[in-house]
């Protein structure tokens, strides 16, 4: 009997607590991001990539299920900058499967955290869509700010997502603009290990209510270049999903700038 996505995923988090494969240099930074839906201020260092897979699993409420397999490529421009490719596609018999889309973002650090200013970043980006069920181009305009009590052992962090969503052409049924907004609580559990904590909500079709999912999870570094992040999130209303499960494997590594 082959086993469940969710059960497979829940395996994997139980297997971030045992010891890393290899010790990093560093404390864990008490950082947010994928595979949740709230993600942080920072940006890559120059001449940095970062190459992350995810998968994601979704039940929606009448038991319709999804798969979204995806990947994002970031490099560090400068000090401050950072482009990024995106691609995902959905499959399974939940709505807005056999979609998928591909795009760029450029964010830009435009403050760092000193006293109680927290760090924060604006981005750009756009999405073309492709496949059987593909829609408008959608094109975002958001703002991140994270905020730390330090580095290591025992520091909290708090990020704050708000953006823009603009849909150039959109089909019947689509919104022609909406809004995302979330926040993230993530605490340094160990010098490896991240646990994070995420509400998240998103403007969806017309006729819809707005996406409210609740999520947590952990990030473990398994390398000083290779970290698993794992989240399980719930909807909190009718046209939420049920339950969100999503793991993601980021790769770092530099050109020698």
């Amino acid at each position: 009997m082959p086993m469940k996505p969710r059960h497979a995923l829940l395996l994997a988090l139980l297997a971030t607590t045992l010891p890393a494969a290899a010790q990093a240099e560093d404390d864990a930074e008490p950082a947010a991001g994928a595979p949740f839906s709230v993600g942080d201020a920072y940006t890559s260092d120059a001449g940095q990539f970062q190459l992350q897979g995810t998968f994601g699993y979704e039940r929606a409420r009448g038991g319709r299920e999804g798969f979204t397999p995806g990947a994002t490529l970031k490099y560090g421009l400068n000090d401050r900058m950072e482009l990024s490719l995106d691609g995902a596609y959905g499959l399974g018999n939940d709505s807005g499967v056999n979609l998928g889309s591909i795009g760029p973002a450029l964010t830009w650090r435009l403050a760092d955290q000193e006293g109680w200013r927290p760090t924060l970043s604006l981005s750009l980006g756009a999405a073309m869509p492709f496949g059987p069920g593909r829609g408008g181009w959608g094109t975002e305009l958001g703002a991140a700010t994270s905020w730390v009590t330090g580095s290591g052992t025992g520091h909290w962090g708090l990020h704050l997502n708000a953006g823009f969503l603009a849909t150039i052409n959109p089909l019947p049924g689509e919104r022609p603009n909406g809004y995302l907004f979330g926040g993230a609580i993530s605490h340094v559990l160990n010098p490896q290990t991240v646990l994070v904590a995420a509400y998240a909500q998103q403007t969806q079709d017309e006729g819809e209510r707005d996406l409210r999912l609740v999520e947590a999870g952990v990030i473990r570094n398994l390398t000083e270049t290779l970290s698993l992040g794992l989240a399980a999130g719930a909807g909190v209303n009718r046209d939420s999903p049920r339950l969100r499960l999503t793991a993601a494997l980021t790769y770092s590594f530099g050109t020698g700038q």
